[in-house]
């Protein structure tokens, strides 16, 4: 079974309007709630390949218990951790006029020792040989270690854990030698502490790591992915496509790996696999994901080098 992390989910309120005229009421045109989340995202794109997963992570409040039903209607699987405080939300203005789009989010919530040692304890039974994909911040309360706890807990348990997140979280969660680690290029310039322009920076900054993880992934926008092995490194780009919206690609692209390795399938097609999803996920506006028959149809498109 696959498992997702993601302890700082939210709620996210799409508002559409024509044009926001300030100092004067303005009329709402559409409005859509999606449950959000790097590893919520994860799961979603998951379930639209015909896959299945179970959503971990911390919820609270009304927000939470919405977030928790919509996943539910979804036919995701769900076995969040209650917490005292109400998860965030991220309001999104979108003017169809302009085309701008402004996000206003609350305060993310605190994680107390009680909720934390409640989540531990359904990381410590997730059973053999399971997938786990951990995505995200970590809220606070927590320490920056506590994704490598999870690393740790679970790989004497032949568990594979897939690591997408930045900062110190991502320096000491690699060093506990997840299965991948998926950061885009700003995050690893970050990880590694360089400046990360070109695709050769990548495969020579990476060296560090090649003995401590088995897969490193490093997204780079329209230039697609780059895949580091011990079976061989690759290059993969995506066909161009008219771009509506970048939101929730990253995590497409990593549902896309998954879905594929945790079938025992080939790392080059998971590569094409994720990076097919990640390109679909990118032809919906706002938080909208990928379609299935998207992915299938730019799938045959994408191409991948040996490098």
């Amino acid at each position: 079974m696959i498992y997702t992390i993601t302890l700082n989910p939210s709620l996210d309120r799409i508002i559409e309007i024509e044009e926001l005229i300030y100092d004067d009421v303005n009329e709402v045109v559409e409005e859509k709630k999606h449950p959000s989340g790097k590893g919520i995202d994860v799961s979603r794109v998951i379930k639209k390949l015909g896959g299945q997963s179970i959503a971990l992570g911390f919820i609270g409040g009304y927000n939470g218990l919405e977030l928790e039903g919509r996943l539910v209607n979804e036919g995701i699987l769900c076995d969040f951790t209650e917490i005292r405080d109400e998860i965030r939300t991220n309001i999104i203005i979108y003017q169809r006029k302009k085309k701008l789009q402004t996000l206003l989010s609350t305060h993310k919530p605190v994680v107390n020792e009680t909720e934390s040692a409640a989540f531990f304890r359904k990381i410590q039974a997730i059973p053999m040989n399971s997938v786990v994909v951990i995505s995200g911040s970590i809220p606070a309360g927590l320490n920056e270690s506590f994704y490598a706890q999870i690393v740790t807990t679970l790989k004497g348990k032949n568990v594979r854990i897939f690591l997408d997140t930045d900062g110190e979280a991502l320096r000491i969660g690699a060093d506990a030698g997840p299965c991948l680690i998926k950061p885009n290029i700003h995050e690893f310039g970050r990880l590694v502490k360089k400046s990360v322009v070109e695709i050769e920076d990548v495969l020579e900054y990476s060296k560090p790591y090649e003995n401590i993880v088995e897969y490193i992934v490093v997204s780079m926008g329209a230039r697609g992915v780059v895949g580091i092995s011990g079976k061989g490194n690759f290059h993969v780009a995506p066909p161009k496509v008219k771009v509506r919206s970048s939101i929730g690609s990253g995590d497409s692209l990593l549902a896309g790996i998954v879905f594929v390795l945790s079938n025992g399938g080939a790392f080059e097609d998971a590569l094409i696999q994720g990076v097919a999803c990640g390109t679909a996920t990118a032809l919906n506006p706002g938080n909208d994901l990928c379609e299935k028959e998207d992915v299938d149809f730019i799938k045959k498109d994408v191409i991948i080098k040996k490098i």
